[in-house]
């Protein structure tokens, strides 16, 4: 194995940071000692340092943070256009208070600040506040009645404590079971889960316990008239609410099982659009590649020279491509290096692998995939070579989109029916670097031993040992010298190298006489294998392919291969296969995600059975749970999005964020029940009651997240389709909880009502029974 970069001689050094060790610092204590080290060097030792990984670190955690700043300026204005502003100043007071607490929960628990918790902080900028919002909505509601500062401040926090320690409990169950999702995109996402609930921890401590001390002394002692916008903006919210807002919810009620029907109408025709296609689904958006890896493969017996010539002319097609792309007017490439010998787990003096870095995706407008294709079509024809693969180094889970492992067959019939196998994946439009990891290594030469020698005695057994003698020497003896042993090796000068020195070779017989090998072999050549792979103690060879997403998806193509493909090779080649790399992972996935929406649905029964007192309520708090999918479904279509695994993820977490609002409207519908209004009074005051605290605590969710949906960073998007989903999710959701709560409190009404009644029909009649005389 060699290397080499431009056509010289070159060493590549790689240095990995330990596994607990800070990036930022490991980068710092590198850039350190080059800096003693290269003056010392000698002069014509050319240098390059690349693909640093702590400076694409600082680099992006610095764009989600502009996010964060954005998201927090948004929730800024909020609250102050929808409350008043010393309510607005102190609840605004809690964010870093509450992210002090976070991180020092983080950084106590082990946790690490990367682009995931990054974004899970921003996601939480919005709910952060939810908990103060509710508090101090009812605070300056208590204040308003007539109540003192220290009571408004007190019955405010009182009041809340069961719904917001409801809606807290409830949104760390919806995100723990995240945790539960194991493998690689287990790894990538954990940080979430971890996060979220140190926020919350942090956030209900600041709500509870200094908030109200603020609220109690924040109001002043002189009472100032409202400002001119706080009167027209509270005096337009209350028209809207007492007005059109109240019609329209008394309009759903009264036609509750239609507006039922109309919502899961809405769930379901989303439901269709993903079964029948409408909308694709990609299993993880992996972050633009900021790096080509280029396997070459030879034919068996390339010169040494050849080889280094025909890799130079790949590496120019390459700069050929750059400067077709951009006009020599940016920079794509930072360097290559090839690597002779080797391509990904496979070894052979046939093989090469060129490692390509490219600028940071944030410094270029050219997208990787673009040079690949332009790097494809400058490709020289050379040669000596066999075949030429282009694939981007992807960041993510493991494996490639598709990963068929075919076993139990004999190695040539596997080899067969890889390359059968490639040809079928080659129609399949949107499938590209198309691979196996059994290459041909070098010639090989087989004996065969003939009838006529097996006559005269000889075996494979003993033909093989003295062609090996004759080649590599016979140990004719060993003895000790110290502490060593040395071995005495006898070998046979040879005049004639290579398939010659076969032919004129001449082995000894078991009775002694002097036989020509050729006399009682058959020798024949053929192409080896470098290297060959088992798994599970069985021969294994991988076929492997990328994807376009924006032409085809994983499952489509494993579903043809599984049906039209798959089952012609087992018959003909009589083998065994499995879908590994990133289907694999995303069986796993999809498993553990079922098993953690079970448990997370479950955790949340169980907290609103606590907080309610009752197994009918948590039932119609939870019903606005699926609805998250019909906004996410919406956005995803309306901003160009694939659903992903991040989707699936982010509605597990939504499922938590969704109930709050709910909450807040049940225990409303309950108090206005104990203060004596009917049913049809409680469920649509409720509604009304609660409309300002509701769109509040959505709208700092969805403002937090909103700059994050425009980010252009190609190293963000993979975190897009999880700020989708709650954006879109809880916009529409908190639409339809306004409506969809009344109406399914006015159909258990109806419900208990119906039940008393057919009770009532089976009841015993306690009247005395009446005499015949009476």
């Amino acid at each position: 194995m060699r290397g080499q970069q431009y056509g010289q001689t070159a060493i590549q050094l790689k240095v990995y940071r330990a596994l607990a060790s800070d990036t930022l610092k490991t980068m710092a204590n590198m850039q350190a000692y080059l800096a003693r080290v290269l003056p010392t060097l000698p002069k014509t030792l050319n240098v390059m340092v690349y693909d640093v990984r702590g400076k694409l670190v600082r680099q992006r955690l610095g764009i989600l943070v502009n996010n964060g700043l954005q998201g927090l300026v948004v929730v800024l204005v909020i609250l102050f256009i929808f409350l008043n502003a010393r309510i607005a100043f102190w609840v605004a007071a809690g964010i870093p208070v509450a992210f002090m607490g976070t991180l020092a929960v983080m950084y106590l628990s082990g946790q690490t600040i990367n682009m995931v918790s990054m974004f899970a902080l921003i996601m939480m900028l919005g709910i952060i506040v939810d908990d103060a919002i509710v508090v101090g909505e009812h605070t300056a509601t208590r204040q308003e009645m007539g109540d003192s500062r220290l009571v408004a401040a007190e019955l405010g926090a009182k009041r809340m404590i069961a719904p917001v320690v409801a809606a807290t409990l409830t949104t760390q169950a919806a995100f723990f079971p995240i945790l539960l999702v194991k493998g690689h995109l287990g790894d990538i996402m954990s940080a979430i889960p971890l996060v979220v609930i140190a926020v919350l921890a942090a956030s209900i401590v600041e709500c509870f316990l200094i908030l109200p001390g603020h609220l109690r002394h924040g109001f002043g002692k002189i009472k100032r008239e409202p400002s001119r916008f706080r009167r027209v903006f509270d005096g337009g919210l209350a028209s809207f609410r007492d007005g059109p807002y109240r019609r329209f919810v008394t309009l759903a009620y009264n036609w509750r099982y239609t507006t039922v029907a109309v919502t899961f109408a809405s769930l379901i025709i989303c439901i269709g659009l993903i079964l029948g296609g409408r909308i694709g689904f990609t299993f993880f958006p992996s972050p633009e590649p900021e790096s080509i890896k280029t396997i070459v493969e030879f034919g068996a017996g390339t010169p040494a020279d050849d080889q280094t010539e025909a890799l130079k002319k790949i590496d120019e097609s390459l700069l050929l491509a750059e400067k077709q792309l951009t006009g020599g007017k940016e920079k794509l490439i930072v360097t290559s290096f090839v690597t002779l010998g080797i391509a990904g787990r496979a070894r052979g003096d046939n093989l090469a692998q060129i490692d390509v870095q490219l600028t940071a995706s944030e410094e270029r407008k050219t997208p990787t995939k673009s040079i690949i294709r332009a790097w494809r079509r400058h490709l020289p024809k050379i040669a000596g070579v066999d075949r030429i693969a282009i694939l981007g180094q992807r960041i993510g889970p493991p494996g490639r989109d598709i990963d068929v492992r075919l076993q139990n067959a004999p190695i040539e019939a596997l080899k067969a029916a890889s390359a059968d196998l490639k040809v079928a994946l080659t129609r399949f439009p949107g499938v590209r670097a198309i691979a196996d990891d059994l290459p041909y290594g070098k010639q090989e030469l087989i004996l065969e031993l003939t009838p006529r020698g097996a006559a005269l005695g000889f075996t494979s057994d003993s033909v093989g040992t003295q062609v090996r003698n004759a080649f590599d020497g016979a140990i004719a003896t060993r003895f000790a010298r110290g502490d060593e042993e040395i071995t005495v090796r006898v070998l046979r000068i040879q005049e004639i190298a290579g398939v010659h020195a076969l032919q004129q070779l001449y082995l000894r017989s078991p009775g002694g006489q002097r036989v020509l090998l050729t006399e009682i072999v058959k020798i024949r050549e053929k192409a080896g294998f470098s290297v060959i792979q088992r798994k599970d103690g069985a021969r294994t060879i991988s076929v492997t392919a990328d994807l376009d997403a924006n032409v085809t998806n994983v499952p489509d193509v494993l579903g043809k291969l599984a049906e039209d493909v798959m089952p012609t090779l087992v018959d003909k080649y009589n083998l065994q296969y499995q879908f590994k790399g990133r289907a694999e992972e995303r069986q796993d996935a999809f498993a553990d995600l079922g098993l953690g929406a079970l448990l997370s649905l479950a955790m949340i029964y169980i907290i609103l059975a606590w907080v309610f007192a009752s197994y009918a309520k948590p039932l119609a708090v939870m019903a606005i749970i699926p609805f998250g999918l019909v906004g996410a479904v919406l956005g995803h279509m309306v901003l160009g999005y694939n659903l992903t695994v991040i989707s699936l993820i982010g509605l597990l977490g939504l499922s938590g964020i969704l109930v709050n609002d709910s909450i807040i409207l049940m225990t409303q519908v309950g108090r206005r029940l104990e203060e004596g209004n009917s049913l049809a009074e409680a469920a649509i005051g409720a509604s009304q009651d609660r409309l300002r605290a509701v769109v509040l605590t959505s709208l700092t969710t969805v403002g937090g997240l909103l700059p994050l949906l425009f980010e252009t960073s190609r190293q963000a998007q993979f975190l897009i389709p999880m700020a989708i989903t709650l954006v879109f999710g809880l916009a529409a959701a908190t639409i339809l909880v306004l409506v969809l709560i009344p109406a399914l409190v006015g159909v258990g009404g109806d419900l208990g009502r119906m039940g008393k009644g057919v009770v009532g029909l089976y009841r015993p009649d306690t009247q005395p029974a009446l005499t015949p005389g009476e």
